[in-house]
C-alpha cells in the first residue's frame, strides 16, 4: 500500500508537489512511499507538512490514522488509475463520474464461475490461448496508450461494485 500516496492525495497534492515545495528528492519519496509510517524520518514529516500547509504532529497523527484504517487509494480519473497501477495497489476504489466509464471495463470481464467452468473445461489451456488471442488483438489495436494500459492492468484485478457510486478493484492474486 502506498501511504504517502493516499494521503497526499486526501490533501489534494502528489509526490511531484512534495518534491517541487520542499526539493526532497522524488527517490526518496517513492522508497518512503513503500514504508510503515513509524520509518518515516523527520525531514519527510517536514517536507509533507510544508506541502500540505499543515503543522508535523497533525501531519503524523492523520499518517498513523491512515496506516491503522487500512486506507484504499481512491480514483477519480484516468491520471490516478494508471498512478494507482504504478504503485502496485492492492485495493483501488473507483468513484464518481470516472466510475461510469469503468463500468463498460467491468462488464467485460467473465464471474468468477464462468472463469473456472472455462478453465476446468479446457484443462487450463484456455488462459494461454485467450493471452495470445488478447495481446494479438492489442498489436493491431487503434486505442491510445493509456487505454491499452489501463486495460492491461485491469486484467490483474477483480472489479467488485461496492454501491451505486463505488468499484472496487482488488488484485486477483488475494483470492489465493
Amino acid at each position: 500500500m502506498s501511504l504517502l500516496d493516499i494521503y497526499l492525495q486526501k490533501n489534494g497534492k502528489k509526490r511531484y508537489d512534495v518534491f517541487k515545495e520542499t526539493g526532497i528528492s522524488q527517490q526518496m519519496l517513492s522508497s518512503v512511499n513503500k514504508k510503515n509510517v513509524s520509518s518515516y524520518s523527520v525531514k519527510t514529516i517536514q517536507a509533507i507538512a510544508k506541502t500540505v500547509e499543515k503543522n508535523e504532529g497533525m501531519v503524523l497523527d492523520e499518517l498513523l490514522q491512515l496506516e491503522k484504517e487500512n486506507a484504499y487509494f481512491e480514483v477519480h480519473n484516468t491520471e490516478d488509475l494508471l498512478t494507482a497501477f504504478d504503485n502496485k495497489e492492492t485495493y483501488i476504489v473507483i468513484k464518481g463520474d470516472y466510475k461510469n466509464e469503468m463500468e463498460m471495463l467491468a462488464k467485460s470481464q467473465l464471474s468468477e464461475t464462468e472463469t473456472l467452468g472455462l478453465e476446468l473445461g479446457s484443462a487450463g489451456t484456455i488462459t494461454i490461448l485467450a493471452e495470445a488471442i488478447y495481446q494479438l488483438a492489442n498489436l493491431f489495436s487503434n486505442k491510445d496508450h493509456e487505454q491499452k494500459k489501463i486495460e492491461s492492468q485491469i486484467r490483474r484485478y477483480k472489479i467488485k461494485k461496492i454501491n451505486e457510486d463505488e468499484f472496487l478493484l482488488y488484485l486477483r492474486q488475494l483470492d489465493y
